[in-house]
């Protein structure tokens, strides 16, 4: 089964306004309508079994709201990731009934919700995440259409691995969109996920070659970022790559994350 890991969907009144405003500012355009039924055409369209969807909060007090919302949005072949906040409260247990719920994971985006990985209000997060095992997924790198500063740098992203070894980490954007470089120094062959989500045709193919040599395939994730990129567009580009085994691209396109968010699958 093919397993999008990163994708995000809009409530039916906000996804229009979304799309506009990331157009206008990041000239990043869309390739559905944001929202839950567009998903679904697009996951048809493209053959994909499983999307993984996350939408975040910049509010604290929205935080249960928005996850009422992701649950709502849960389907056979649409499962969510949680929104959390770094001022609000996150313990073991917390993160435990999240899991319960149905959520596959949690999704942290600094640059919107205003804070540096490596800042210590989210070590109690962090710290709640290592002990439930929950996978964290980590917005990295520039978000276009966002000014600077850039809040989760992958030499910032390597800190936190160092101080919070057992917490699951999923890097989004190969580490970092436009940070490629660092990312390579600091990150690859760490025990951390990278998923492709936005980047995967962006990337120079040496570059993209040589992060693939690098780092663990079984540590690497299909994401698209869909509505901000196609769908099918991405999974064929993946499964066209020529310095790829058969069996590498199964494990990317979806035998990894399903490893990963849905347990180890019978060999």
């Amino acid at each position: 089964m093919f397993i999008d890991s990163h994708a995000h969907i809009f409530p039916r009144r906000k996804a229009p306004l979304v799309l506009q405003d990331l157009l206008q500012r990041g000239n990043i355009p869309h390739y559905t309508n944001g929202m839950l039924d567009g998903l679904i055409r697009s996951m048809e369209s493209a053959g994909i079994g499983l999307s993984l969807i996350s939408r975040i909060t910049t509010k604290k007090r929205n935080v249960n709201a928005v996850n009422r919302w992701l649950l709502n949005c849960r389907r056979p072949n649409v499962l969510p990731l949680a929104t959390v906040h770094p001022d609000f409260p996150v313990t073991p247990d917390y993160l435990n009934t999240l899991r319960t719920q149905g959520f596959k994971g949690i999704k942290l985006h600094p640059d919107y919700q205003g804070f540096y990985v490596d800042d210590p209000r989210m070590y109690p997060f962090y710290d709640a995440a290592q002990q439930v095992r929950i996978p964290v997924l980590f917005h990295a790198g520039l978000d276009r259409g966002l000014p600077p500063p850039v809040h989760a740098m992958p030499k910032r992203l390597l800190k936190i691995h160092r101080q919070f070894p057992q917490m699951v980490m999923i890097l989004a954007h190969m580490g970092g969109e436009d940070n490629y470089e660092e990312t390579e120094t600091c990150l690859l062959g760490e025990d951390v996920y990278l998923d492709t989500a936005f980047v995967l045709r962006i990337m120079e193919t040496e570059t993209l070659k040589r992060f693939f040599r690098k780092h663990p395939i079984e540590r690497i994730l299909f994401g698209s970022d869909s509505p901000f990129t196609d769908q099918a567009a991405e999974l064929n580009y993946l499964l066209d790559l020529p310095f790829l085994t058969a069996t590498e691209k199964e494990k990317i396109a979806g035998g990894n994350a399903a490893d990963l968010m849905l347990g180890p699958r019978k060999k």
